[in-house]
């Protein structure tokens, strides 16, 4: 049976893809202490790593959690260290206890965030290090092994080692840009959360997730058809790598005005839904659920969200009151059960 693991993914930027993957997964390890939860930071800014490890209010200092020492080779105990150390070491499989040096106990650095959570940290030499996987990936196939699929599965080799026994969840976050790191981290996972915001560039990158990772095509394009055999959709198809199922679209920081989100959010969220419709009429093999349970709302976390991600501290323990970040001081509003119970809502449709 596949384990829990979510990856959290939008090809546009400032959707909130960190925010969610920090918040969705503490609060999951706060409701569910009998799991461990696992994060993985695939993008090279680290920024989600920076923020479980309370390393936001000391932006000098480096992430640095340690190395991992294996038949006398030394490794950085970050995400580019595992795979450094999977393309050094070929088949070589790992034990559970070599799969858990690599990562990082992230109560020890940062106590608002619960003791059964994990971090295979970020590493800002991931983008350096996605030419040598792409070269790795683009050799001749040896013995009827699939070097492209080998490496591709990297991630998701780690996840099912890890997790074969029920025990772990996993959430994995992403970098906007559809690279060799992105399509490794979406092949990883059971489950697609795709996180927009009240505006068109957000659609429109909708329709060009759905096209890059399942095909789907929203128009005709004779350029896509000429290139088709080198896109990932393609190429994941032809070399048997399962993509994730979409399982949630999140309407993030929706502003309310009473009970409903203000209209302008209110249309963009419905005209994802029409889209949504359109593509479960035609493969509804790619959704995890149905339709009616897709969309959720996340409120506007205003100044608590920034302060969340300062700090470390989850938005389910954030206090009201004054807080500071770097040489400011910011409020936070009463208000803030609301973001609480949001969270919650969405763990619950994990």
């Amino acid at each position: 049976m596949p384990c829990e693991s979510y990856v959290v993914w939008n090809n546009k930027g400032g959707t909130g893809k960190t925010t969610l993957t920090f918040q969705l997964s503490a609060e999951y390890a706060e409701l569910h202490p009998e799991k461990k939860v696992v994060v993985i930071d695939m993008c090279p800014q680290a920024n989600v790593s920076s923020a479980l490890l309370a390393k936001n209010s000391s932006p000098l200092l480096p992430l640095n959690p340690g190395e991992v020492v294996l038949e006398g080779k030394s490794y950085e105990k970050t995400i580019c260290g595992y795979l450094l150390m999977k393309l050094e070491r070929g088949s070589t499989e790992l034990g559970i206890n070599e799969l858990m040096d690599f990562l990082t106990f992230v109560h020890s650095t940062n106590n608002n965030i619960s003791k059964n959570v994990f971090l295979m940290c970020g590493d800002l030499h991931l983008e350096e290090l996605s030419t040598r996987l792409q070269q790795e990936r683009q050799l001749i196939a040896i013995r009827n092994i699939s070097n492209w699929k080998r490496v591709t599965l990297f991630i998701k080799d780690y996840i099912q080692r890890l997790g074969q026994n029920g025990e772990f969840v996993f959430f994995i976050d992403t970098n906007p840009s559809f690279s060799i790191y992105t399509e490794m981290a979406i092949s990883a996972a059971e489950r697609l959360i795709v996180p927009f915001t009240a505006d068109d560039f957000s659609l429109a990158a909708i329709k060009a997730m759905l096209y890059l990772v399942y095909g789907n095509q929203t128009d005709q394009s004779d350029h896509r058809r000429s290139l088709i055999e080198h896109q990932y959709y393609w190429l994941a198809k032809t070399h048997q790598v399962n993509r994730p199922k979409l399982h949630l679209f999140v309407n993030n920081r929706a502003t309310y005005h009473t009970t409903r989100a203000a209209a302008a959010f209110s249309g963009v969220a419905n005209e994802v839904r029409h889209l949504l419709n359109r593509v479960y009429g035609k493969q509804s093999a790619i959704f995890s659920q149905p339709l009616d349970k897709l969309c959720p709302d996340l409120h506007d976390f205003h100044s608590a969200g920034v302060i969340s991600l300062h700090t470390g501290c989850p938005i389910s323990k954030l206090k009201p009151g004054k807080h500071s970040v770097f040489d400011q001081t910011v409020q936070v509003q009463s208000n803030i059960g609301t973001y609480k119970a949001d969270i919650k809502k969405i763990i619950k449709m994990l």
